[in-house]
């Protein structure tokens, strides 16, 4: 029962924060502030209480706004869900574990999937990293490497890819690569840790090519039409967070490091 609760629980705070992550995300585009009510997009109107419950309200009012009628965007009960998908999940993994200190690695495994969800979205839809997302993310990311007990040769190797991207950046003028990439690649270096942030780095060049390639021969990208690395850098991660030691072992190359 009480593993239950708590895993419900978990479920119901992801929803709260992915309500709010809406907000960030949306608010890191338009470059309004995260401070005032909420309010409609298209008429401007403050929205009241029970406009914001998330899901629910989406639903009851049919993806419109009770006003205007402006169409809601479905990112809004995706985010909340997958929000609360993810913090369930999380409860769920560590149950078998469970004890005092798994509050603290739960509450950082959160923060760390919140700052995620806000980076891949707000990059996919404005071309914005969000420093904040950025510094949670690198924050969990140095609890988990502290946990770890690897610290300074986690954020070594953080440096060092984080630096190459910032690299790619500079050398460009930003046209390879966007600053907060190199930001996004440390963060997520610090997360994973070493050796799995070389997994990481791999696996996302190689999906951002072959993703890259296919859209190039479906015509809806051009050679010189921009696309956000932030979610190949994501999906990169969480691929080596569960597959970087099989990878490594099988490649040689976790031998050689």
């Amino acid at each position: 029962m009480m593993e239950a609760i708590i895993v419900g629980m978990s479920g119901l705070c992801g929803l709260i924060v992915g309500s709010f992550l809406n907000v960030v995300i949306v608010r890191s585009g338009t470059g309004e502030s995260l401070g005032g009510r909420s309010h409609c997009d298209g008429c401007d109107r403050t929205l009241s209480a029970r406009e914001l419950i998330p899901v629910l309200s989406f639903a009851i009012q049919k993806a419109r706004c009770r006003s205007c009628g402006t169409a809601l965007l479905w990112q809004y009960p995706l985010v909340e869900i997958a929000t609360a998908a993810g913090f369930s999940l999380m409860a769920l993994t560590l149950m078998p574990f469970w004890d005092i200190s798994s509050f603290l690695v739960l509450a950082a495994a959160d923060a760390a999937l919140a700052a995620l969800i806000v980076i891949a979205v707000a990059d996919l839809r404005f071309q914005i990293i969000p420093d904040g997302a950025v510094l949670v993310l690198a924050l969990a990311g140095a609890v988990a490497s502290g946990m770890r007990g690897s610290f300074f040769g986690d954020a070594a190797a953080a440096l060092a890819l984080g630096g190459f991207f910032a690299s790619l950046w500079f050398f460009s003028g930003g046209k390879w690569m966007g600053l907060g990439d190199a930001k996004l690649a440390f963060a997520s270096s610090l997360l994973i840790g070493f050796p799995a942030s070389i997994a990481a780095f791999l696996f996302s060049f190689w999906l951002g090519g072959i993703v890259g390639a296919i859209l190039l021969l479906m015509g809806t990208r051009g050679l010189k039409s921009r696309i956000p690395f932030g979610p190949f850098l994501i999906a990169g991660a969480l691929g080596a967070w569960f597959f970087a030691d099989s990878f490594l072992a099988f490649t040689g190359l976790l031998l050689l490091l």
